[in-house]
């Protein structure tokens, strides 16, 4: 006998429905911020690649927040996608595929005429925010376009050339410095806006995603001021920034350092490479300073810088100072897909170790057993519930709680023989984007198609339930509700809730302001 996977169904459906749309016209010319721009049409799909959404943040306007974008004359073919913002080359992508120019973006949409108005989801790339691009194949809008949204990849500034603060850029500035790369996201956001119903995207449907440090920079964008109006919708996969004590975070885990500190340490930097001055530092090429920040290892990222970011987002939510909208948010059931390294395991223990609560301490260790085998040792999940799962839960209680929009969960668990322990980090993109590096399996193909339908309909609606598809539970503190997506999704209380639970006395317990 057959087995009958669960999405099946929605997975012929879906073929039918892009068999239909692949007989409409798509939109070929559009006229943008900066002139006329022609894209690539096949299978009526349009893709328009390279579309600048902010002038090259070159020469002086290296380490400034993105200036309007140049105007050009004529029609500007979109048919090649731009190079990815310069970083550590580890082969993809090649050498001559990166630069300092990098502020571009692309547009997928099946979208037959501009009066259309489709959820537009906006895809920010993870990578530590050193790595990453904006046309990773994984990432293409080939399967989620045609099924009824505006997709949009958007490229950001990097590790030293994204989010260098100085006391000079500071001064330059008049207000803060750091978090370019950040600004980049919003100017691309702005381009959305005054754009995006040009291929047929509804402005007042945006949903921003993103995975990894994609994610942390999708909440750290729920509570920055500069960010309200900009999309309407919030999806965070892997990564979120709601921690409830900052001064407990390492320095080599810190998300949010005050302005002071990540000043200092762009002084340490501009010593690194061998400068006394910001007009120095700008002379420089941008290949000897990602040399030199390579070597240096120096820790650059986003800051709290008071004006794209002004506080942390734990504090920000409670005093009610948020962009409110729905939120879904999740991770995997493996995050870390190896034993943590030492020191943060050390690290971690001495949190727990100088926490008040005996009770959560001994909870904690009953909850995570550690045994001799790292490789059977629970610490795997317990790293996984700090890091991850901790600050994700954290955010989507706030939402729940505080916000007038609902918060949805999830734990993908979506993974093969070669992922024992549960599917790794950043598993679930292939599955969201409907890419995968290799032949997928008729499972793979219908649990795929369920989680695209479950993306878009919350791009569409802020909800994810739709017709046949299982229903997905909204979270609340109540009922602590979290679908868990696999090869028969389903709805269920959080399985690590009591993990997290404990967690987070152990660090209310050291935090009295909590």
């Amino acid at each position: 006998m057959k087995r009958w996977y669960p999405g099946l169904a929605i997975l012929f459906v879906f073929f039918c429905v892009a068999a239909a749309n692949s007989s409409l016209a798509a939109i070929e010319y559009a006229n943008i911020t900066g002139g006329r721009v022609q894209g690539e049409v096949k299978d009526g799909l349009a893709s328009f690649k390279g579309l600048p959404f902010a002038a090259p943040p070159v020469g002086a306007l290296r380490w400034r927040i993105p200036q309007p974008v140049i105007a050009w004359s004529g029609v500007r073919k979109a048919d090649t996608f731009a190079p990815a913002c310069i970083q550590p080359w580890a082969g993809n992508p090649s050498p001559h595929q990166l630069r300092e120019d990098c502020l571009y973006l692309n547009v997928w949409t099946a979208a037959a005429t501009a009066k259309e108005r489709r959820p537009v989801m906006v895809w920010i790339h993870g990578g530590g925010l050193t790595n990453g691009m904006s046309w990773q194949d994984l990432s293409y809008g080939t399967k989620l376009a045609p099924e009824g949204a505006v997709l949009v990849t958007i490229a950001y500034r990097l590790g030293a050339l994204g989010f260098l603060a100085h006391p000079e850029l500071t001064r330059e500035s008049g207000s803060g410095s750091g978090n370019y790369g950040l600004f980049d996201v919003v100017a691309a956001l702005r381009w959305v806006q005054a754009n995006i119903a040009q291929f047929g995207g509804d402005p007042t449907r945006v949903m921003i995603f993103g995975g990894s440090s994609g994610g942390h920079i999708v909440s750290l964008l729920a509570g920055a001021p500069t960010a309200k109006g900009l999309f309407q919708r919030a999806l965070a996969t892997g990564r979120a920034s709601f921690y409830q004590n900052l001064d407990l975070i390492p320095p080599n885990l810190t998300p949010l350092p005050p302005l002071q500190v990540a000043e200092k340490t762009g002084e340490d930097f501009f010593k690194s490479l061998g400068v006394s001055s910001l007009a120095s530092a700008r002379n420089l090429s941008a290949q000897t300073i990602l040399d030199v920040l390579t070597s240096s290892q120096a820790d650059l990222g986003t800051t709290i810088d008071g004006t794209l970011i002004v506080g942390s987002n734990l504090e920000l939510f409670q005093q009610g100072k948020f962009n409110d909208t729905p939120i879904l948010v999740g991770f995997s059931t493996d995050e870390a897909g190896a034993t943590p390294p030492k020191v943060l395991v050390d690290w971690m223990d001495s949190v727990i170790a100088r926490s008040g609560c005996k009770q959560a301490q001994a909870a904690i260790a009953k909850i995570y057993p550690r045994t001799n085998d790292p490789e059977t040792s629970m610490l795997r999940y317990l790293f996984r519930d700090f890091y991850d799962g901790l600050p994700i839960w954290t955010w989507a209680r706030l939402q729940s709680n505080l916000g007038h929009h609902r918060a949805y969960v999830f734990l993908f668990d979506v993974h093969g023989p070669d992922q024992p322990f549960g599917a790794w980090h950043a598993a679930e993109y292939p599955y969201v984007f409907g890419n995968f590096p290799k032949p997928p399996t008729l499972k793979d193909e219908a649990i795929s198609a369920l989680i695209r339908k479950y993306w878009i309909n919350f791009a569409a609606h802020g909800d994810p339930n739709g017709p046949g598809l299982p229903v997905w539970k909204a979270f609340d503190e109540q009922s602590q509700m979290a679908m868990v997506l696999s090869d028969s999704s389903h709805s269920q209380r959080l399985p690590n809730l009591a993990g997290l639970k404990a967690l987070d006395e152990v660090l209310r317990c050291q935090n009295p302001k909590e």
